[in-house]
């Protein structure tokens, strides 16, 4: 049975043999770029006008304290999927599916774009505190950090060569519908599957065309070849590291989890 992660590598191999001729970026379709990197730019401000349920400027010291304080990350990437005017007008209970279902590993990966190579701090904001990660290793083992950090290491790559790469494929993953690895039954089907099918497809092809013409045919391919391979392993890494939180925390930590950490989490 095919995953819609299967289908959207289906679709753009379907788009890559049906390109044999360069497909420039329209005047319109290069401001449609622009205008979402401007969104990911405004994130920050519109999560902050509408209240974070976590200081970013205080130290997060406990590992409940991390936890609560990617709130504030979660926030801030819902400030910027709810600029998206295609995202916006999908059907209601759609999109609280698939925020619910694909926001976790859409989350680390959209990381890549506030990761400080340099100094090895992630930070979106100068007015915020880095990112606590010393419970990372003891949290999740050898294997895992070093699977993450390989896989995390490529999308920053990507990132570093081109940001809007992955501000735009943030927008595709969360649109994608079975997007998760696990076999979850309970999540719900889709009320109107075939919109947010449209506009998956719509910003595919958007990216594939900014790749094409930014990068040219055989870049945007092993561009866009890298991407999908790692996305599909970071699938897999981070449902293991979402099975090790919650094996850790206690009924009274959840208790003390902010509501929309529970609601990233999946925790009923």
């Amino acid at each position: 049975m095919l995953t819609e992660t299967d289908i959207l590598l289906t679709d753009f191999t379907d788009l890559l043999s049906s390109q044999p001729q360069q497909t420039l970026l329209s005047p319109e379709d290069l401001q449609r770029v622009e205008t979402i990197s401007c969104f990911y730019q405004n994130r920050i401000e519109l999560a902050a006008r509408n209240g974070l349920p976590w200081d970013p400027s205080m130290h997060a010291q406990t590992f409940l304290d991390v936890l609560n304080s990617h709130s504030v990350s979660v926030m801030r990437l819902l400030s910027f999927f709810k600029q998206i005017p295609e995202f916006n007008q999908l059907n209601v209970d759609d999109k609280v599916t698939l925020i619910k279902y694909n926001l976790l590993t859409v989350l680390g990966i959209n990381s890549a774009l506030s990761y400080n190579i340099e100094t090895q701090q992630l930070i979106e904001s100068d007015s915020d505190l880095p990112s606590n990660v010393q419970y990372f290793r003891v949290l999740h083992g050898y294997n895992i950090s070093m699977q993450t950090t390989k896989i995390f290491g490529a999308f920053l790559n990507i990132a570093k060569r081109d940001r809007k790469i992955i501000e735009l494929t943030v927008i595709i993953l969360i649109l994608t519908k079975g997007f998760s690895v696990i076999s979850d039954h309970d999540e719900p089907l889709l009320n109107d599957i075939m919109s947010a099918h449209r506009v998956q497809n719509d910003y595919t092809e958007l990216l594939w065309k900014y790749m094409e013409t930014t990068h040219g045919y055989k870049q945007a391919v092993d561009l866009f070849s890298e991407l999908i391979r790692h996305v599909i392993s970071w699938q897999v890494v981070y449902e293991q590291m979402r099975n090790n939180i919650l094996r850790t925390l206690s009924p009274e930590d959840i208790g003390e989890l902010v509501p929309i950490m529970k609601s990233t989490l999946r925790i009923s």
